[in-house]
């Protein structure tokens, strides 16, 4: 060992008897530093082994429980023993505090310990089944996909694809359905759903044999013992009830063993069902149908952002075809150029979220309205860029008094910032109030509240032709961000975002007195609808 490498397990020797460690033993595992010790708690004496995850503690160590391996049962902790105190997010502490570290550490392994031991069977199980996955996991368990959820009683299926190992060529299950096959060069199979609770569960292995399955057998009604071993099935997948519903797993044994299930594989079932993904981003599933009208850099990062927050439906309306010129501010990519953008972003966004419900309409927005708005949206966004057709839409909408949150979001050249106003018809506070002069009272052709002064050309053209508004994927991003709040929210209002005039100099424009006072705080970033009404605007006035 280096010096470093004494010092630090010096350190951590003299940390471990000054917390009351006994029996402290030192060895290298694969160049690794471990300790094994004794801690006693009261009463019980505990076996540990401490690994940290080099010759520092920059990463938290781990902390394993020596007992009969693998441990079955006894929630956060897996099947190794690793004793699980933190899951490492967001923890934040004194790398160089060896004491201060294993002070806290042990205490928690010890607290742990304690606390699972003097539970009941009963309630260490119950707990247990929260993490059943995870401890397979970490358990060696293979992975399948499962990108839909499973309704009661109904039929499920294995895609099976056999893999070359060495000499021998092995089933190895790539995805369970519901009927529907996704992936090539696989056999549909059968298999059992079946609905079980934790105590019916002999202790897994990553392979079971045919002791496990007779005891397993044993704990099954007469209805699960039906399912689980009808000459039909190829595997079963249980579903194991817990506190957040239920883990997901997969036995399959495929045809060998004369169709016995003796060696059958555990397999994990890898979730991609919205319901689930959206739960995991600790939100939940809106019941909402937004309309985005206009889906370029803008738009569809609204909609992208609105997939993600979990609104369950999306109208998608653009006439466009994506360009090789979109790349460099849009979501989508490549594989997309000379397709219509509508198709390709709900593409995109299915694949982004499984299970949305998106509807692509390649046509412009004034004709989608004069057929009719589709049933059920509760919120149109518009983000055309084109201002003049927006004021229009608004004054219909208010004028036929439309039932939805209207949200319309633009960005301004340069990176000197976006806007986004949330209207909806019947209440003052629209789009037309900001093209109103308040001292004139008079209407003005562009908004009085925009971030550069009138006049100016902001356009860019690179090939002679085909003009552009020049700003970037991030000035894109942070307005659409925006524009999604107002819409899952359902927030009126008018917000706004301000960037620095790095660009607008080099560019010789101008910002706007607005500009200026936003950036000075003078005047704030968001306005109630009341704060921005105009009384006699010709759109919203009541």
């Amino acid at each position: 060992m280096i010096s470093e490498q004494k010092q630090f397990t010096d350190s951590i020797a003299c940390a471990l008897a000054e917390l009351g460690a006994t029996q402290i033993n030192f060895r290298l595992s694969n160049s690794q530093p471990v300790w094994q010790f004794e801690l006693s708690d009261g009463d019980y004496v505990w076996p540990l082994e401490l690994c940290p995850a080099g010759w520092d503690f920059c990463r938290l160590p781990s902390v394993n429980w020596l007992t009969s391996l693998p441990v079955w049962g006894w929630p956060h902790i897996s099947g190794s023993g690793d004793v699980c105190v933190s899951d490492r997010e967001g923890l934040d502490y004194d790398p160089s505090d060896i004491t201060g570290v294993l002070s806290w550490l042990l205490a928690e392994v010890k607290r742990l310990l304690r606390e699972i031991h003097g539970m009941s069977n009963c309630e260490r199980l119950s707990l247990f089944a929260d993490e059943l996955e995870g401890y397979l996991k970490n358990l060696g368990a293979r992975f399948a996909q499962l990108d839909e959820q499973f309704a009661a009683n109904q039929s499920v299926y294995g895609e099976v694809h056999n893999q070359k190992f060495g000499l021998k060529t092995v089933p190895v299950l790539r995805r369970v359905n519901a009927g529907s096959t996704a992936l090539v060069n696989c056999q549909q199979v059968r298999i059992g759903l079946l609905d079980v609770c934790i105590q019916q569960l002999p202790p897994l292995k990553s392979e079971l044999d045919a002791n496990w399955w007779q005891q397993f057998l044993s704990c099954l009604d007469e209805s699960q013992h039906v399912i689980a071993t009808s000459p039909k099935h190829r595997g079963l997948v249980l579903r194991v009830a817990n506190n957040y519903g239920h883990a997901l797993l997969t036995l399959y044994w495929g045809n060998r063993g004369n169709k016995k299930p003796w060696g059958a594989t555990v397999y994990l079932l890898q979730r991609q069902d919205r319901d689930y993904l959206i739960r995991r981003t600790g939100g939940t599933v809106l019941d909402r149908h937004v309309l985005v009208a206009g889906v370029g850099a803008i738009g569809s990062r609204v909609a992208e952002h609105l997939v993600l927050a979990g609104v369950s439906k999306l109208t998608l309306v653009d006439q466009d075809i994506f360009s090789a010129d979109n790349l460099g501010r849009h979501v989508l990519g490549k594989d997309a150029i000379s397709k219509k953008k509508v198709e390709a972003l709900a593409s995109f966004l299915a694949e982004r979220m499984p299970g949305i419900d998106i509807v692509p309409e390649a046509t412009n927005i004034q004709r989608l309205i004069d057929k009719g708005i589709p049933a059920n949206v509760d919120t149109i966004v518009l983000a055309t860029g084109n201002a003049p057709l927006e004021r229009a839409i608004a004054r219909q909408a208010y004028r036929e008094q439309w039932s939805v949150l209207i949200v319309s979001t633009s960005v301004e050249a340069v990176g000197l910032g976006g806007h986004v106003i949330a209207m909806r018809p019947g209440t003052a506070g629209c789009l037309d109030c900001l093209y109103i002069d308040p001292e004139t009272q008079q209407p003005i052709p562009s908004m009085r509240t925009a971030l550069i002064k009138p006049g100016q050309v902001v356009t860019r053209q690179l090939t002679g032709c085909g003009a552009f508004t020049p700003y970037t994927a991030i000035d894109a991003t942070r307005t659409a961000l925006i524009a999604a709040e107002h819409v899952i929210n359902q927030k009126l209002g008018y917000s706004r975002w301000v960037g620095d005039t790095t660009q607008a100099k080099n560019a010789n424009i101008s910002p706007s007195s607005t500009y200026w006072a936003l950036m000075s705080q003078r005047i704030p970033t968001f306005l109630s609808s009341s704060d921005f009404t105009h009384l006699e605007c010709p759109c919203c006035s009541v």
